[in-house]
C-alpha cells in the first residue's frame, strides 16, 4: 500500500510541474476622454457620451446602451463655453409590405452648448431620416469631462 501512494504522490508531482504557464492576452483599454451628458430632462436619454478622440457617441437609456459611429466632430469651445457639433449615424433594417428587409441610415447631429462655469448646456438633436425627411428634439443636462474605460 505504501508503494502505491508514493507511486501515486510521484505521478501527481510529474504532472503538475509538466504543466505550463499560459500566458494571456492583456485587453488593449486606455482611458478616453469624454464629454458626458447627465440629469437630462429626457427619459430615453439618462446619460450621453460624445468620445472627443474616438469616433464614437453611446446614449444610456435606463438599464441599456446604444452606441453610434460618429462623424462631422467639432470642438470649437471658448474660455466660456463648450462647443461641440458631431454627428452620430444609425443604421436601421426596415422591412417593407412585401418582406423585404433593407437598411436605411439615419443621422442625429447634436449641437451642443454648455457653461463650463456651471455645466448646464442645451442639445439641440436633429434626426435626418432616409428619405431626407427631418425632426429636431432639445435636451438640457449637466455637462462634464472626464475619462472612462473603453
Amino acid at each position: 500500500m505504501k508503494n502505491l501512494i508514493k507511486i501515486v504522490s510521484l505521478i501527481l508531482v510529474f504532472t503538475t510541474f509538466s504543466c505550463e504557464y499560459e500566458e494571456y492576452d492583456v485587453p488593449d483599454i486606455d482611458l478616453t476622454a469624454v464629454y458626458s451628458i447627465t440629469e437630462t430632462n429626457n427619459a430615453k436619454m439618462d446619460q450621453i457620451n460624445i468620445y472627443r478622440e474616438e469616433a464614437l457617441l453611446t446614449v444610456w437609456d435606463g438599464n441599456f446602451i446604444t452606441s453610434y459611429v460618429t462623424t462631422a466632430y467639432s470642438d470649437t469651445s471658448d474660455e466660456l463655453n463648450y462647443m461641440v457639433n458631431v454627428t452620430a449615424v444609425e443604421k436601421k433594417t426596415v422591412t417593407d409590405e412585401a418582406g423585404i428587409e433593407t437598411i436605411e441610415t439615419l443621422t442625429h447631429a447634436y449641437v451642443v452648448v454648455a457653461d463650463k462655469a456651471t455645466g448646464v448646456c442645451s442639445i439641440t438633436i436633429t434626426t435626418t431620416n432616409a428619405d431626407a425627411s427631418t425632426a429636431s428634439s432639445s435636451v438640457s443636462g449637466t455637462l462634464t469631462t472626464t475619462e472612462v474605460y473603453n
